[in-house]
């Protein structure tokens, strides 16, 4: 065996040949109004495209900048590229401006334009992209006294507002092609008789049978109507507080389904189901009624929530966000729709929309005695689905 000895040696590596001489940098120079883009060196002269991506490329927007005419600077050199062969590349500057308007516009052509400009034709919708959502919320049958009437004078104001809702929707439907109506129970149907404020035995002119037998009534009313007008139907609801069973003001049975404002919407249901040749129309789709405090719905291809809203600490928007971290479905709907608080709220400062809805009860002259606040009664109503836009809405409407 041959021993080799190694000698420790120094190897000086290769030095790379450079891209560009000293000075011939690629870049940009600004100081806020105006300045100086270079190209490095390239081997063909710049075009107004290489220019746009070398502004991109420093975070310029191109649209907003101009190059100065007459500041064309042009260097050249010869690179080498190895086997003593070299190659000539072209290094390009020039100045550059802010332009004072991204585009310059003609005013007079401008003006013209308005003047010609005639109404288009209305756009036609697929009847798939949009649906009608009526929110039945608290109505609180059975409450007397709040507005100087009782029930009956109610009665009479919600039946006055169900003609306006048919109208509307006739509107709709000659207006977009509409044909279908969501009517979700949003809580609070029944005024109940005790367990929510200390007045509240006194206050009522229905027990608790009748608010309900007259909730019952007054919904299959407003499904008559609209099976009547060739309407398609969609039933959902989901509990409000007043709908509970309650004892010393607390629920003493299961707080999440047994509550009247489910059950009455499930009586309805049932009804409805016993006569398919008349309502063949209408619909309850699995998990309508609200097996827990909310329920999410596909509307014509947008997810909107409902809820009644006795169960939000820190306000709705908050309540919300917290649904959507703890990934339940409300958190991910792209609309809310909310009753309890008995004024309106139309808000889209989360990027999605949260419809608070207003009451439709006379009102509360207790909270009005306390705060100086009051709000108008009334029915929301909104069209809903994928060819309403990046909304996801359109056609609001209190009625």
């Amino acid at each position: 065996m041959v021993a080799v000895a190694l000698r420790d040696r120094t190897v000086n590596p290769v030095k790379p040949a450079k891209v560009h001489p000293k000075g011939w940098e690629p870049g940009i120079d600004w100081n806020g109004k105006s300045g100086t883009i270079s190209s490095g060196p390239i081997e063909a002269e710049p075009t107004d495209e290489v220019w746009a991506d070398l502004m991109n490329g420093w975070g310029f927007d191109p649209k907003t900048m101009k190059i100065v005419d007459g500041t064309l600077q042009v260097r050249a050199w010869d690179a080498p590229i190895g086997n003593g062969e070299t190659k000539l590349l072209r290094y390009y500057k020039v100045q550059l401006q802010q332009n004072s308007r991204v585009d310059q516009a003609d005013i007079d052509e401008l003006c013209s334009l308005v003047r010609r400009r005639r109404p288009t034709r209305k756009a036609t919708c697929s009847k798939a992209e949009r649906a009608l959502v009526v929110a039945l919320s608290d109505w609180q049958v059975g409450k007397a006294g709040e507005d100087g009437g009782g029930t009956p004078e109610f009665t009479e104001r919600l039946l006055a507002t169900f003609d306006r809702l048919l109208d509307h929707a006739k509107r709709l439907r000659r207006e977009q092609g509409i044909d279908i109506v969501y009517l979700i129970g949003l809580g609070d149907l029944i005024e109940n008789c005790s367990g929510h404020y200390a007045s509240q035995t006194f206050n009522v002119d229905l027990d608790r049978r009748q608010q309900v037998r007259l909730v019952r009534h007054l919904i299959l009313q407003l499904v008559d109507r609209f099976t009547t007008a060739k309407f398609r139907i969609v039933l959902a609801a989901v509990g409000g507080n007043h709908g509970e069973a309650r004892q010393n003001g607390r629920a003493y049975t299961n707080v999440f389904t047994d509550n009247d404002d489910l059950a009455v919407v499930e009586q309805v249901a049932e009804i409805l189901a016993v006569n398919p040749e008349r309502y063949g129309n209408v619909s309850v789709p699995l998990g309508a009624i609200a097996e827990d405090h909310c329920v999410t719905l596909d509307i014509c291809g947008v997810a909107v929530g409902f809820a009644h809203g006795h169960q939000v600490k820190g306000g709705v928007p908050l309540w919300w966000q917290k649904q959507s971290h703890g990934k339940q479905s409300i958190g991910h709907a792209d609309i809310l729709v909310t009753a309890h608080f008995h004024h309106l709220v139309v808000s889209e400062v989360t990027g999605r929309t949260w419809f608070q809805c207003p009451a439709m009860d006379g009102g509360s002259r207790w909270y009005t005695a306390g705060s100086g606040a009051s709000a108008p009664a009334g029915m929301l109503t909104f069209v809903a689905g994928s060819g309403c836009g990046v909304r996801g809405w359109d056609s609001l409407a209190v009625l």
